[in-house]
């Protein structure tokens, strides 16, 4: 009995599928050199959409480029090919800077190469077919990619904002009620799977842009509120004195759920009671935002 499957994930399936598709394609205009469309379908399943434009961006530009120097420097250095492949690496990766297309250097060069040393009268339909079939393979992947359940990391990052919030009253209620200093480590780690995620989920497309971008202000608002909580807490946590809890911030403290016992509120008295009354002010206020906008999150 087999008591652990291998995880089968939509992007392994989505990358098969756009493989068999890519191939199908190729072979439908009978193509000499397929697993060019079986290795552009392969490059192009990215995890985001983002990636994947970015991906098929490089392979078109870098083959593109490198099919049409070769398929030129193969018959002008017909018999001097080192000193061609040589001045036409030179001149391409110039023209590549000069189109600011730094991104499709190597590729372009691996391909330029690749056609010089193919004999001359070959040169030509090989880059063409490489071309093609390669090009079959990016926008198989891609459609394939857009159409089929595009990765969508919100959840993920509005489950971790969740997590952050829930632990925040811990850590108040470490330092403001006991007086104590809590490792910050875990919660500056969720800040940072936070980031992460936000920058993968602006990379992904959408048909519904307005939309995207209005999921994408809202994320990095709830995440500056976040760092605003994160940055008011280490500044607690960095003072030599606790300071007075004032009796306005103690009232306030509810909205995290905590009690504080009675005797410890005063009026401010010292520099050092208005300075932590400042930042846990600031701290309560941010808290209560991310809150509050957690609670109204956009479609």
């Amino acid at each position: 009995m087999i008591r652990h499957l291998p995880h089968l994930g939509l992007r392994t399936i989505k990358t098969g599928l756009a493989v068999a598709l890519a191939l199908f394609f190729a072979d439908l205009r009978g193509s000499p050199l397929p697993i060019f469309a079986a290795i552009g379908a392969i490059v192009a399943m990215s995890r985001t959409v983002g990636d994947a434009f970015e991906t098929c961006r490089t392979q078109f530009f870098g083959i593109l480029l490198g099919a049409g120097f070769g398929a030129v420097f193969v018959h002008i250095f017909a018999n001097l090919r080192w000193i061609g492949i040589g001045l036409g690496i030179l001149l391409l990766i110039l023209l590549c800077n000069q189109l600011r297309l730094q991104f499709a250097v190597p590729l372009a060069c691996i391909v330029f190469v690749a056609i010089c040393l193919s004999p001359a009268r070959e040169a030509l339909g090989y880059g063409a077919n490489r071309l093609l079939d390669t090009t079959i393979g990016l926008a198989t992947a891609l459609v394939v990619n857009v159409v089929i359940k595009p990765y969508n990391n919100r959840a993920r990052i509005e489950n971790q904002l969740m997590h952050f919030r829930q632990a925040v009253p811990g850590y108040v209620e470490e330092r403001v009620i006991h007086g104590r200093y809590p490792d910050r480590a875990p919660l500056r780690l969720q800040l940072e799977r936070i980031a992460a995620e936000l920058a993968i989920f602006e990379k992904q497309k959408s048909f519904r842009r307005g939309e995207h971008a209005a999921q994408v202000a809202y994320l990095r608002g709830c995440e500056q509120l976040a760092q605003s909580i994160w940055q008011e807490l280490s500044a607690l946590c960095t003072m030599d004195e606790q300071g007075r809890l004032s009796p306005q911030n103690a009232a306030r403290l509810s909205v995290l759920g905590l009690t504080v016992p009675e005797g410890l509120a005063a009026p401010p008295h010292t520099d050092a009671d208005i300075v932590a009354g400042y930042h846990l002010n600031n701290l309560l206020r941010a808290y209560e935002y991310l809150t509050a906008l957690s609670q109204n999150a956009p479609e």
